[in-house]
């Protein structure tokens, strides 16, 4: 499979989880959009991914409405795995016409973070750090360098930075600042845009 545009990561902690993506939207040769925001928040989770920018807004509609119904008729929140396990359900159904995306879905349960990836067909696996995306290959590098599950979210959020930053520079398909989501294991959430 061809690799998908742009690239995001995430990194799970102990103190929390991290999602960071870039915002270039491209197709092609052409820079569709400098503006393209690819980390959503989705109730107490977050969501980021690479590959068409309309496929992961439309799962993350899906998430919100599907997430939403789950607890208003269970009457419990959902956990995290649990919603995990749900998208990679929904991109299974659309097998045949799969969504053209790459993602990560992230939580908190009973302050225990949780990171799951994502392919286009539901695959689902339970990971510490990953990248996703064209500038994958560059970013992870950086992520298995200086990764260490103990850091504090500060430092953790500086090697999310450094690891868009380094795709950023060697992926044309990677660009135009970097959206940052932190979900800290006490529930509560930072959201920040760096202009790059």
């Amino acid at each position: 499979m061809e690799e998908l545009p742009s690239t995001a990561v995430g990194i799970k902690l102990n103190d929390g989880v991290i999602l960071a993506a870039e915002r270039r939207l491209s197709y092609g040769g052409y820079v569709l959009s400098k503006s393209a925001k690819k980390v959503h928040i989705i109730g107490r989770f977050g969501i980021a991914g690479a590959g068409l920018f309309g496929d992961l807004q439309t799962l993350t509609r899906i998430m919100n409405a599907e997430i939403k119904y789950y607890e208003l008729y269970n009457e419990k929140p959902i956990s995290t795995k649990a919603a995990a396990k749900l998208l990679s359900i929904i991109l299974y159904q659309y097998k045949y016409m799969p969504f053209i995306s790459e993602i990560l879905f992230a939580g908190v349960d009973n302050g225990i973070p949780q990171l799951y990836v994502l392919d286009p067909l539901g695959s689902l696996l339970d990971d510490v750090y990953a990248a996703v995306g064209s500038g994958a290959r560059v970013a992870i590098g950086v992520l298995e360098a200086e990764y260490d599950q103990n850091m504090s979210l500060d430092k953790g959020k500086e090697i999310a930075i450094k690891s868009i930053k380094a795709s950023i520079e060697r992926d044309v398909t990677s660009g135009d600042g970097i959206d940052i989501l932190i979900l800290d294991k006490y529930g509560k959430t930072y959201t920040e845009y760096i202009p790059y």
